[in-house]
């Protein structure tokens, strides 16, 4: 039995009596739906009893993702009433590796938007500066992160839902290769495009996450192998807002200063592949994808009756128009299936990317802007002098990757005066461990500032 912390208290309860004092103290970014004091203090006694309350850690899960006992609202009114009984693998995993969940996490609703602007639960604000959106669709947990309330968080990213929050907060966010976490007791957007990805304020938490998760591990790249790093042509590096052009900008310089390779690559026909697969893919399979889940879970709605109940307008629109089969903007059957064609193309023009460039990884910024403020831009925003709509802004760096099912990792790049800033890292499908070890590398080097290599780095390559 671990010894008795401050005031009498294991370190387990310290863990959590903390973790709740720090969520008072930051009530106001609405990162939870749901705070679970008294579960929270229970796993901590079990914790205690067993005798491994040293390895205590308070963890925030998404909305919905499936914690046994606690509403899994997926930020809409319809599933309000909703309490699973059994915790989603993912959760169970984590719990087992000694995670004290803390709460459930506020989010945009049904995970469709990327503010986290949810009109039933409240504004998420961004936990480097509240006055500020926190991303989405999994704000509350990167807010619950960034703002110091739990060690760690679960989000859930369809198109860069944890990407996009984590890059905007400051923090470390991974979205695995598809099909690497299991999906069960997760509410579903896109069964194809959906997946859970952890979130930490460090990168060895974040892999840590990862190995509990899945059980594998990776060592670290030895300290001689030179990195090759994709810097890409097209899209993801042009129109960009200052402070991210010039946090990209000393980011590339510092990496080619270092013993790092920066490999000019084409990457707009990626991106065509991704506007004729992403959203298709998520309207055509987001119906049945609900309602299997609905009747598999015995919630006792219909997926009609849960977009009728949406609050959010644009959610409620598109849903009711574009995904439900009677809506009239329906693509049917026949665009879904055009739709999972494009993404085989898409996963093949990728791996031909990797093979033909040998790049580790291709770097760009996670999202083109920094977060704005708060209730003002849900639907656009100013960039270089022109509005731009939000979503599509948002996602436009992280889709692509999503859609694919790559894995894709950010990291906060050091900024001067400047809200947060990320940089993805996407590498091949199923290379996750090895994409943990380059963002590492990556990190480290960033963080140096020097090139960590002694001014003696390898000059940018003109090779395809």
């Amino acid at each position: 039995m671990v010894g008795p912390g401050t005031a009498g208290r294991s370190p387990a309860q310290e863990a959590v009596a903390a973790a709740l004092e720090r969520a008072a103290a930051v009530a106001h970014l609405n990162a939870f739906i749901t705070l679970d004091a008294e579960g929270a203090g229970a796993e901590a006694a079990r914790h205690d009893r067993r005798g491994n309350g040293a390895r205590r850690w308070c963890l925030a899960v998404k909305d919905n993702i499936h914690v046994a006992g606690l509403p899994n609202t997926a930020g809409t009114p319809g599933l309000a009433g909703f309490v699973p009984a059994t915790d989603a693998p993912v959760v169970a995993a984590l719990r087992a590796a000694g995670a004290i969940v803390l709460g459930k996490t506020n989010m945009h609703e049904l995970a469709l938007g990327v503010t986290s602007g949810n009109p039933t639960f409240g504004a998420v604000g961004n936990g480097a500066d509240p006055a500020l959106f926190a991303g989405g669709s999994s704000g509350g947990t990167a807010a619950a992160v960034a703002s110091g309330v739990v060690d760690a968080g679960l989000g859930t990213d369809t198109g860069g839902s944890v990407g996009i929050p984590a890059a905007l907060n400051g923090i470390y966010g991974l979205r695995p290769s598809a099909g690497r976490y299991p999906s069960a007791g997760v509410t579903p957007l896109s069964v194809t495009r959906d997946a859970p990805g952890p979130m930490a304020r460090t990168l060895v938490r974040l892999a840590a996450l990862d190995a509990f998760v899945t059980g594998r591990t990776g060592a670290a790249l030895p300290p001689d192998r030179t990195l090759r790093l994709g810097l890409p042509r097209h899209v993801f590096t042009k129109d960009l807002e200052a402070q991210v052009l010039a946090a990209w900008e000393a980011a590339v310089d510092r990496l080619g200063r270092a013993r790092t390779v920066l490999v000019p690559v084409d990457t707009g026909h990626l991106v065509e592949h991704d506007a004729r697969a992403g959203m298709h893919l998520v309207l055509g399979e987001f119906a049945a994808a609900l309602d299997r889940y609905l009747a598999r879970h015995r919630v006792g709605r219909g997926t009609a009756e849960v977009v009728d109940a949406a609050a959010d307008p644009a959610v409620a629109e598109l849903l009711r128009t574009a995904a439900l089969p009677a809506g009239p903007a329906y693509a049917g059957p026949a665009a879904l299936r055009g739709a999972v064609a494009e993404r085989r193309a898409m996963q093949a023009a990728y791996a031909d990317l990797f093979a033909v460039s040998g790049v580790d990884a291709i770097l760009s910024p996670t999202v083109p802007v920094c977060a704005r403020p708060l209730h003002r831009h849900e639907e656009s925003l100013p960039l270089n002098g022109r509005e731009v709509p939000t979503f599509a802004t948002l996602i436009r760096n992280t889709s692509p990757s999503a859609t694919a099912g790559l894995p894709s990792v950010t990291v906060p790049l050091p900024v001067d005066g400047s809200p947060p800033v990320g940089l993805q890292l996407v590498g091949p499908r199923g290379g996750d461990r090895a994409l943990l070890a380059v963002a590492a590398r990556v990190d480290a080097l960033l963080r140096r500032g020097d090139g960590g290599g002694g001014g003696d780095g390898v000059p940018v390559s003109s090779r395809r």
